[in-house]
């Protein structure tokens, strides 16, 4: 059975509402690796993560992948269009093993229409997007790779952390090579960099795990 109440946007909707959306709703399992949808592929559903994680992301002009948000249990991972544009503005890619909720677009705008929590609930997800995406640019646009390594560290280990003592584990398949395509940066450099966070001991890595101190990388790109 779909655990659609997992799902973050149908918080204190009407129960008709989600009557409705399990009975117009289908559920798949998904692959590490394996593609949801490409950059630019006209999609007529709306997806949501029931168990897993994706990641989203887009390719530049030198045909280097550029990782934007790597979403999680309960997240809605494409827009809601409203107009006859459905074409994506990113590409999607299964992170870990996941379940995915698939829900038609016409359908749930129908439902939509005659439920305003809901409707308040897309408006809400839709502005913690934009904030985010207004910290990507602001972090990524005029500090050094070190403070947006630190940046993005600390923000992952608050989304995927698991505490353990002093230091914080982040709870994620995350290799070098990853969190590189996250920065927009070499693998080369972002070894260096991270590196540097090791000697300041704010970062350690065992077995290919990551841990972090927050606070000490939250001072760090803040500049305390």
């Amino acid at each position: 059975m779909m655990k659609i109440n997992s799902i973050s946007i149908f918080d204190n909707i009407k129960p008709e509402s989600k009557e409705q959306l399990e009975n117009i709703m289908t559920s798949f399992h998904a692959q590490r690796k394996e593609t949801l949808f490409l950059e630019k592929e006209f999609i007529d559903n709306l997806y949501f993560i029931e168990k897993g994680k994706v990641s989203i992301y887009k390719i530049n002009e030198n045909g280097e992948r550029k990782v934007i948000f790597i979403f999680k249990n309960g997240d809605v991972i494409n827009d809601l269009s409203l107009d006859q544009e459905k074409n994506t503005i990113f590409a999607c890619e299964i992170f870990e093993k996941s379940t995915i909720l698939k829900c038609p677009t016409s359908e749930f705008i129908k439902i939509m229409e005659n439920d305003f929590n809901l409707m308040k609930n897309i408006l809400v997800h839709t502005q913690n997007i934009n904030r985010r995406l207004y910290r990507q640019l602001k972090n990524s646009s005029s500090i050094n790779i070190d403070k947006k390594l630190a940046a993005k560290l600390y923000r992952m280990g608050k989304e995927f952390g698991l505490e353990q003592g002093e230091w914080t584990l982040i709870k994620a398949n995350i290799s070098i090579t990853y969190i590189a395509e996250m920065l927009g940066c070499k693998r080369e450099s972002l070894s260096r960099t991270m590196k540097q966070l090791q000697d300041y001991g704010l970062v350690k890595i065992i077995n290919k795990n990551i841990y972090i101190k927050k606070e000490g990388l939250s001072k760090y790109f803040k500049g305390n």
